[in-house]
């Protein structure tokens, strides 16, 4: 009892949008300290906010699970099943994310370009669509934001499509530019917090790099597309001075702290200027282009290239001279992104998705940060370097603690290929890449890799006996492999496109609207039938005795040996998936709009539900009239049949790409080619409505239970 109630008051104050940390009433459940549970409530603190998505013992324990925190995981599986809640929990992922990892943070819509750590745990962001946030990195929540200006964001007409922003060393003033000619300075504390200091202009077009310079005075240096640096006086918004020498855009700008600005461009030189006058006082040409280059030590100047690799170099009266290339595993990877990450050290991230913490001052491990999976494009540290934050391709921002990072224990290998298709079996998870990168197979109670091999992206699945993996490559060549070792036992060629396979069977489709269910091994068609228009995915129950297509404006339900074909109109949108039950009774198709379409099979009408804000990529069948999809939001549901309802939803922060059942595992496959393993707790029996379910917005009975031959005796028949 004293349990329950902890995990009821758990639930009250989430619920309730308290802080989750504190006291808790009732005792924690055994082997649980507050330390843990405070590790695994950050991590999962952006998806608690999200109301209603899933039971808060299901977060937890995915958190639990990626944070190695076994005793919390357990408690939180137990209060699942105890609820008998259905629900989908990670098992594992093969790619956890770093212990560093403190917190997400979500709210763009598009790749963070910017970030800057302000005093007080301030975080701003930058999008590249002008949009900006503000957080506090202690807590993760939302602060008001000194980029939209006091009382809100600007009106239309004067916004700032920005860019790039610099923070002034105090902390206290921000400046940002972007596709206008204007630099505007804004206040970032007290009273006049988002208050526009001074606006500064002359520039001749867009602003491609920023940086401001100490006090006495404080002074806004522009590197511009065209070339020239300017600086600009942000007392008095007086220019100071033009300084050109770069054959193309300024691409990174620092104030060295010795009266000097460095600046890189995509020509590769490094140039140094006195601000005052624009004179240029050093020249250090190179190759690739110049990412960013800063300050991360008294004396030291860091710059790092397109071509990933990182110079240090002696500041002599703030010139740099003697450049050493630092020995970084990941050199050879484009640098997206750098900045001084505390005394002696830079934080870099990279476009494979690498976050590395680099010393700058001496020999030194370099600790890896993975959680990213997508480029990094942003990187920022507080001026201790006790925070350090990140922004993606996805629009996320990642909060690490560099105290708990773990010298070349990242275990980030860099962004893989989406994944394009998914299998599991008893013994055997298997995904592809999309762009024909492999199979790799893992074990389904560890995750470990067993094999990998190339091959083709297109469907995968196993045989009944799950010995043998079919995997197709290219529209229509079937691959036939052991299962045990990945190894080739045979191939053929079929006409038209592969749609799905199921066991030994595969169904194929023609432009024409042919439709066949063939043998996976010969090709040898059973059955075939002709649809109105080309279905564009497929799914069959086992043994091939129900078949549902689906078409852009048309759901078919074939079932071969009875030459029976039912169709039902679908509203207008671009299928992207469909499911059915094993009995063939109930289906489920996906389309781009974000809405699953469930059909009892032969009823006179879809029931429609919205399940993702942009579009659904993926539905599977698990069992007992549910089904499971995937889409961009990067949330996997599970639905139940029978009432077209979500009965549980699990977060997995990338946009999903692929959902397979089987041997009692969920697979998901994400873009950022990573593959989550979840466990499918059942939760109470769902019970079948026996009145009115919603369709299309209104009221409809639901169909009694198809008659007839069942589809294991259909699926006999279809074999003769």
């Amino acid at each position: 009892m004293a349990v329950e109630t902890f995990w009821d008051g758990l639930e009250r104050r989430i619920a309730a949008g308290e802080p989750p940390h504190g006291e808790h009433p009732g005792v924690a459940p055994d082997g649980v300290t507050p330390e843990a549970l405070r590790r695994v409530l950050d991590l999962e603190a952006h998806h608690l906010r999200r109301s209603g998505t899933a039971p808060v013992a299901q977060h937890l324990l995915a958190g639990a699970v990626l944070a190695g925190e076994a005793a919390l995981a357990g408690a939180a599986r137990a209060r699942l099943t105890a609820q008998g809640v259905p629900a989908l929990t990670t098992r594992w992922r093969t790619r956890p994310p770093s212990a560093a990892l403190s917190r997400v943070l979500e709210g763009h819509g598009d790749a963070v370009v910017a970030l800057l750590a302000g005093p007080d745990g301030l975080l701003l962001s930058l999008d590249a669509s002008g949009e900006s946030g503000a957080w506090d990195a202690g807590t993760g929540h939302a602060v008001p934001d000194p980029l939209a200006g006091p009382g809100g964001p600007r009106p239309p007409a004067s916004a700032v499509h920005a860019r790039t922003v610099a923070l002034s060393p105090d902390g206290g003033l921000v400046a940002l530019a972007g596709d206008d000619p204007v630099v505007r300075v804004l206040a970032t504390d007290g009273p006049a917090r988002g208050a526009e200091v001074t606006t500064l202009a002359g520039r001749p077009g867009p602003v491609t790099a920023l940086a401001v310079t100490g006090t006495a005075p404080t002074r806004v240096v522009a590197g511009g597309a065209d070339g020239a640096v300017r600086v600009w006086d942000v007392t008095s918004g007086a220019a100071v001075s033009v300084a050109r020498g770069h054959a193309g855009p300024v691409t990174a700008l620092t104030a060295t702290g010795q009266g000097t600005v460095v600046s890189g461009g995509v020509d590769g030189t490094l140039r140094s200027w006195d601000p005052a006058t624009g004179a240029p006082l050093g020249l250090l040409e190179g190759g690739p282009a110049v990412v960013a280059v800063v300050v991360p030590a008294a004396g030291q100047l860091l710059a790092a290239t397109a071509d990933g690799a990182l110079h240090v170099f002696a500041l002599v009266d703030g010139v740099p001279q003697d450049a050493v290339r630092l020995d970084v595993p990941g050199d050879g990877v484009a640098v997206t992104a750098a900045a001084c990450a505390g005394e002696g050290r830079v934080v870099v991230g990279r476009v494979d998705g690498t976050v590395q913490l680099v010393p700058t001052t001496g020999p030194g491990p370099v600790a890896e940060l993975a959680g990213h999976g997508a480029a990094v494009r942003a990187v920022t540290a507080d001026a201790a370097g006790t925070v350090v934050a990140t922004g993606d391709d996805h629009g996320r921002v990642l909060v690490w603690d560099p105290a708990r990072a773990r010298p070349g224990a990242g275990g980030h290998t860099g962004v893989s290929p989406a994944v394009g298709a998914v299998a599991a079996s008893t013994g055997l998870v298997v995904s592809a890449g999309r762009r024909s990168d492999g199979l790799l197979a893992h074990d389904p109670a560890t995750g470990a890799r067993r094999w990998s091999v190339p091959a083709g992206a297109g469907p995968l699945w196993f045989d009944p006996s799950g010995t043998r993996l079919f995997a197709v490559t290219g529209t229509a060549t079937v691959e036939e492999r052991y299962a045990t070792t990945g190894v080739r036992a045979g191939a053929v060629s079929l006409p038209g496109r592969v749609l799905a396979g199921r066991g030994a069977l595969v169904v194929t489709g023609e432009t024409d609207g042919t439709v066949a269910v063939r043998d996976a091994r010969s090709g040898r068609a059973f059955r075939t039938t002709r649809l109105p228009s080309a279905p564009r995915v497929a799914a069959p129950t086992p043994g091939g005795a129900t078949v549902l297509l689906a078409a852009d404006g048309l759901l078919a339900c074939w079932r071969p040996a009875a030459a029976e074909v039912v169709t039902v109109a679908l509203p207008a949108g671009l299928v992207t998936a469909v499911a059915v039950d094993d009995d063939g009774c109930h289906g489920v198709v996906c389309d781009a709009d974000g809405r699953v379409h469930v059909w009892r099979a032969g009823s006179a009408a879809v029931t429609t539900v919205r399940a993702d804000a942009a579009h659904l990529t993926a539905a599977a069948g698990a069992g007992r009239c549910r089904a499971v999809t995937a889409g961009s939001d990067g949330t996997a549901v599970l639905w139940d049949l029978t009432s077209a309802t979500a009965l549980g939803r699990v977060p997995l922060d990338a946009p999903l790409t692929a959902v397979a059942v089987g041997g009692g595992t969920v697979v998901v496959g994400d873009g950022c080619g990573e593959v989550h393993c979840l466990d499918l707790l059942a939760g109470a029996a769902a019970a079948v409505p026996d009145g009115v379910i919603p369709e299309q917005g209104g009221a409809a009975v639901v169909p009694a239970p198809r008659t007839g031959t069942t589809d294991r005796e259909a699926a006999a028949q279809l074999s003769e």
